[in-house]
């Protein structure tokens, strides 16, 4: 799929390069240009060198930034960095900082320090780039001098085992720190793997030391997150790039482990590639709330609503209580223990939908509401101290809840005999919980506020009880939930967002 619509609506590249225009205008993108039969320009991607050449040429055009690329280091395609960039700007926006006032952190500057480049260039940014290869040091520091940016850029050398800690001076705050990690693991040859399963659509760049570590992205990124721990809010907002949706979810769940709340993420989208954007901050969310920062996420279709089966849902506004997914399938798994009711089949945790197979044998969620209340009452009673009043008043109430009991248990008697031995369970049904953008404007501009909704789907399978404990099902976890009143009336009508 072609995500390019989703691309950053201020990226100057929303709009293709002017191949032909570049060639007349500079000698060494001509001789990489290739023209075709109806006079369009256009670039061999899979040309190590033509990629160098255009990422050269189009940083002297655009941005009056002049650099070369050494050939085993990594080409850094501009699109993605500078989406990563008007991310940090939102991102500063919105925490109410000016970007020409701000000091981010580039870690793992690279050769060309890119970040570090663009971001003096185009905000007048104060930036710090750490690197380990003491060549790329060298190459990035020489980048800085042929563009005078030497009062606006430092590149230090930093320990490989200390991402911050050799980087930020004793009495320092920085506002920002940004990170585009190695994403394949440094001991198997994932590189090389995705590349025989499907030839890539341009030429590899870089080399180990800028595509591999050890453990991959998401040893590198704990390790930034268990730095930052100790580090807290000397750094305003921490923030990294994402190469793997998977690894997304599992480094989110690891923020949340650490109670590191006050979380954002958005998505990189440009050609026919997707990353994505993970940011974090120990400042007190009533300074910086990350959670009502601006993103950009495209959602696909849901692949429920494709499907035949009868299907009901609810759907609601995240809030304090309910405001990630892992917080819903917590409820759900502790929910079912209590009712005794089966998960099966449960689908892998991710960060937009979870989905398992619900089996009920009894109608285990009748009447406990009210027989919460009623052991509220007594508990209350007892409390302010018991007079014989309130006595005789306990006594009628727990006998109400042993009738309550009784009742419960003739009637589950009764339907079992209506079964005529058959075994069917009472209600199976597949419970599907999804993560959807709310998109309010009618702007073309896709930038969202983080403002989502949970829609939690029962589709019905099989049962003696039928649609009916279906719709019972229902109404209990609407209960249990506490969003009887912001159930949304037509949730099928939610706005897309505009390409």
């Amino acid at each position: 799929m072609n995500v390019k619509k989703y691309i950053h609506p201020r990226n100057k590249y929303k709009r293709p390069p002017d191949y032909k225009k570049l060639a007349i205008l500079y000698p060494e993108f001509r001789e990489i240009a290739i023209m075709d039969f109806s006079g369009k320009m256009r670039i061999d991607f899979k040309e190590r060198k033509s990629l160098h050449v255009l990422t050269e040429t189009l940083l002297k055009h655009d941005f009056d930034l002049h650099v070369n690329i050494p050939p085993d280091n990594l080409n850094p395609a501009i699109p993605l960095r500078l989406n990563y960039i008007l991310w940090i700007e939102d991102l500063m926006m919105h925490s109410k900082l000016q970007m020409d006032k701000v000091t981010g952190i580039d870690i793992g500057t690279g050769a060309v320090c890119i970040y570090a480049l663009l971001l003096a260039k185009i905000y007048k940014c104060q930036m710090i780039g750490t690197e380990v290869n003491k060549d790329s040091v060298k190459h990035a520091q020489e980048c800085v001098r042929r563009n005078k940016l030497q009062n606006l850029i430092e590149i230090i050398t930093v320990n490989s085992n200390r991402i911050f800690k050799d980087t930020m001076q004793n009495d320092k705050v920085y506002d920002f720190s940004m990170c585009n990690p190695p994403f394949f693991e440094s001991e198997d040859d994932g590189f090389d793997k995705v590349a025989k399963i499907l030839p890539p659509r341009n030429a590899s760049t870089g080399n180990d030391g800028e595509l591999k570590t050890e453990g991959g992205e998401v040893a590198f990124v704990t390790r930034m997150i268990e730095e930052s721990v100790e580090m807290q809010d000397r750094i305003k907002i921490y923030s990294t790039m994402i190469g793997k949706k998977a690894d997304l979810a599992s480094l989110r769940r690891l923020l949340r482990s650490r109670n590191i709340t006050n979380i954002t993420w958005t998505e990189f989208c440009q050609g026919y590639t997707t990353r994505w954007g993970l940011a974090w901050s120990f400042v007190p969310q009533n300074i910086v709330n990350l959670t009502t920062a601006p993103v950009i996420r495209k959602r696909g279709k849901s692949i429920v609503r494709s499907l035949k089966n009868y299907k009901i849902s609810i759907t609601f506004p995240m809030n304090d209580k309910f405001s990630y997914i892992d917080d819903m399938i917590s409820f759900i798994r502790a929910t079912a223990e209590e009712l005794n009711i089966e998960l099966q089949n449960a689908s892998e945790d991710n960060f937009d939908n979870w989905s398992c197979q619900i089996i009920a044998r009894e109608r285990s969620w009748e009447h406990t509401r009210r027989k919460r209340r009623l052991a509220q009452q007594i508990a209350m009673k007892r409390a302010k101290g018991e007079t014989d009043e309130c006595i005789e008043a306990n006594m009628c109430i727990e006998e109400t809840s042993i009738k309550i009991e009784n009742d419960m248990k003739k009637l589950n008697e009764e339907r079992s005999d209506k079964k005529l031995f058959d075994d069917t369970p009472l209600l199976v049904c597949k419970l599907w919980v999804e993560v959807m953008g709310i998109e309010s404007s009618d702007s073309e501009d896709i930038i969202t506020q983080s403002d989502e909704i949970f829609r939690i789907w029962m589709i019905f399978e099989d049962g003696h009880g039928g649609l009916d404990a279906l719709h019972s099902l229902r109404q209990y976890l609407i209960n249990k939930l506490g969003v009887r009143e912001k159930i949304l009336d037509n949730p099928l009508k939610i706005k897309k967002k505009k390409s």
